[in-house]
């Protein structure tokens, strides 16, 4: 073989070489990533950004921390959700541990499983330790079911520093003792959730992190077609007798209210054996906050909502069901439910089936299934308690 053929031959050799280590790191550098190359990022003034990027593709950047959010241009004419594709969930993700990471996983899982919608955003409200493994996890979900999904986070202290009036008013009648699990602010974001959210933001969903999806959350979106033009919010019914607990005085005052009573009171006698049971009337077990759909843009605009939140109108209104709760901006949707009913739509259990049977234990087992009755196919678990959500 002559000297210029084996020269030839080492120089190819090298470039095959070459050519494969090029490879290896074309395959393992986020600088030949498409999500790399196809990420958009949009700087609004005054610290105020967005994390949107093309509607085809999945956001796997690492959102910049934003007090607000810009959503979707607003299109005149036609169906107000389909049109404006407002898709957004907010979800509190503080103080990580190794649970709430898990619930957290769960509910992504969930969530981007059985997920239609190609414009759905994440508004993650964290602390900038949680907010590394929120963002973590988001990422893998996202790579894994290959949807196209937005996600924002912003910073619960700047949060909950827009709703200060709001806590103060909320926490004298709503919280247990101070440092409690439902004495922190956070419990009471969704009821400011206006205030933190974009201005241009007219709905969205705010969903507890121990929910686990069965369903597309689209036809959840679906469910504000269903509300009448004065509810502002939308939530299922409470599945406990917690609040006939709280109530113990106001009953016993009151012995005929519904106020405190399960859902499903009562069933017309000789009709049991009925596939669909008839009920002559509802009872008002309260409302559960685990997952709240809120009308931004009627709320911004409820002269009545605004003054419920005073300070004079939460001492009058918990005074006059001489009322002392612990669970936070749920115990006020709840008392306002009752006073306004028009104001918040009433979501089928089905779309948050509680699954906590803590108060089966302590001193209401007599009555504790009429609560804990749901009809349906369930849509939506809710692990509240830490309770295990059927597989």
């Amino acid at each position: 073989m002559s000297k210029i053929a084996m020269k030839m031959n080492k120089i190819l050799l090298f470039l095959m070489l070459a050519s494969g280590f090029l490879l290896i790191i074309y395959a393992n550098s986020d600088l030949f990533s498409k999500h790399f190359l196809l990420r958009y990022r949009k700087t609004v003034p005054k610290s105020t950004a967005t994390a949107t990027t093309p509607a085809n593709v999945i956001s796997l950047a690492a959102t910049p921390r934003a007090e607000a959010i810009h959503a979707p241009p607003v299109q005149p004419g036609g169906n107000d959700l389909e049109d404006h594709q407002e898709f957004n969930i907010f979800i509190i993700y503080t103080k990580e541990n190794y649970q709430l990471q898990k619930k957290f996983e769960l509910f992504t899982k969930s969530l981007l499983k059985f997920s239609t919608v190609d414009k759905l955003h994440l508004h993650i409200i964290s602390d900038r330790k949680s907010e590394v493994s929120a963002e973590k996890i988001l990422k893998e979900q996202i790579e894994h079911y290959r949807k196209s999904v937005y996600f924002t986070f912003y910073d619960v202290h700047k949060s909950s520093e827009k709703i200060k009036d709001i806590v103060q008013a909320m926490m004298p009648f709503f919280s247990s003792n101070p440092g409690s699990y439902y004495s922190d602010a956070l419990f009471y974001l969704s009821l400011g959730l206006h205030r933190i959210a974009d201005p241009q933001m007219n709905r969205a969903i705010l969903i507890d992190c121990d929910i686990v999806f069965r369903t597309d959350v689209r036809l959840l979106f679906d469910e504000f077609k269903h509300f009448s033009t004065d509810n502002i919010f939308g939530l299922a019914p409470e599945l406990t007798p917690v609040y006939r607990h709280i109530l113990y005085r106001y009953r016993a005052n009151y012995p005929n209210t519904s106020f405190g009573s399960p859902y499903f009171y009562v069933t017309t006698p000789g009709r049991k054996h009925l596939k669909h049971k008839q009920h002559v009337r509802h009872g008002y077990p309260g409302l559960n906050s685990g997952i709240v759909m809120l009308d931004l843009k009627r709320i911004r605009e409820s002269k009545l909502f605004q003054e419920s939140l005073k300070e004079e109108y939460v001492q009058q209104i918990a005074n006059k069901y001489m009322f002392k709760g612990h669970l936070g901006d749920q115990d006020f949707y709840t008392l306002l439910g009752y006073e306004f009913p028009s104001l918040i739509f009433r979501l089928d259990c089905v779309w948050n089936r509680q699954l906590c049977t803590w108060w089966k234990d302590h001193g209401y087992s007599d009555v504790f299934d009429a609560y804990f009755h749901c009809e349906g196919n369930i849509r939506i678990y809710h692990g509240n308690c830490n309770t295990r959500v059927p597989e």
